[in-house]
């Protein structure tokens, strides 16, 4: 089954092909499988005093071929990179921006979820900062991403401040809904029925853009005002007013919530006239803009 929602589609604007680095670093997971990630350090044979860990949207590549890795690096570059790659996913899986595609790992499909994700994050996480000593540890998302993000630094209590990029609002159904809300009234109708077969029916066998129930249930499932509500430490949270992927809207109202109940930890910004990758009508990147203004942010909150 394949759902055309542009939260999935607008993902391979992220990646692109990625120049040779280092191989994989592994870590065993409880089921038997392997944890893949990559520390690539700041100054080659020697251990920064800050972490930077970049993690990426919810599509089927390796985090070793996302190009906007390299920029978004800059936010904090004398640190350390950390990024782990999905279940079932390592760098030899070639680059494409199809979805779904032929070829995505079956692994990946069934066993992909957002709270795998932030298990096998924690998990890396918790070995890095052991054998390394960090002393400061920031954490960037983007898109799915962006909600993986907010999940570890409430879950983890190791993170110093949190950078939370197109990441949507509240509940994960107003993103998919704002996402096709171009589509015809007989494909709206049919994804409002999957999405309610997949948050109350039991588990049934799924292969939606590249996605299986356990993912989508998980995502369908995960309340961000909830989240952000429990975290203490500094968080800030890009949007473009101009998203097709992720709602504005449901952005602010979870914003205003926030606001509302005293949260003051968090930095809202919104970005007048930018889509889901920052770029303007005409295809202008402001990307290098926003880079630079969400490193002056976390400037000031690693002081």
């Amino acid at each position: 089954m394949r759902l055309a929602t542009g939260m999935l589609s607008a993902l391979a604007l992220w990646s692109g092909l990625a120049m040779a680095q280092p191989a994989a670093l592994t870590l065993p997971r409880e089921d038997g499988s392997s944890i893949h990630y990559y520390l690539d350090a700041a100054v080659p044979g020697q251990s920064s005093a800050a972490l930077l860990v970049i993690l990426q949207g919810s599509d089927c590549n390796s985090v070793r071929h996302i190009r906007l890795v390299a920029p978004m690096q800059q936010v904090l570059p004398a640190a350390d990179l950390l990024t782990v790659e999905k279940y079932g996913i390592d760098d030899t899986l070639p680059y494409r921006e199809e979805v779904p595609r032929q070829d995505c790992p079956d692994a990946f499909v069934q066993h992909d979820t957002p709270q795998r994700r932030v298990s096998d994050v924690t998990q890396v996480l918790q070995a890095v900062i052991a054998r390394n000593g960090y002393q400061k540890v920031a954490v960037l998302g983007g898109s799915e991403g962006a909600v993986i993000a907010n999940l570890v630094t409430a879950s983890s209590g190791r993170i110093d401040a949190t950078l939370a990029f197109s990441g949507g609002g509240r509940w994960f159904i107003d993103d998919v809904r704002h996402s096709a809300a171009d589509a015809p009234k007989e494909e709206v109708a049919g994804l409002n029925a999957f999405l309610q077969q997949v948050m109350t029916a039991p588990p049934f066998v799924l292969n939606a853009s590249d996605h299986g129930y356990d993912w989508w249930h998980g995502m369908l499932n995960i309340d961000q005002l909830a989240t952000l509500r429990s975290i203490k430490t500094p968080v800030l949270i890009v949007q473009g007013d101009q998203d097709r992927a992720v709602s504005p809207g449901a952005v602010d109202n979870m914003i205003d919530e926030l606001r509302a109940a005293g949260k003051t930890n968090i930095t809202y910004v919104n970005y007048a006239g930018l889509d889901h990758v920052m770029r303007r009508e005409n295809g202008a990147s402001e990307m290098a803009r926003v880079v630079a203004d969400m490193r002056a942010w976390l400037e000031k909150q690693l002081r």
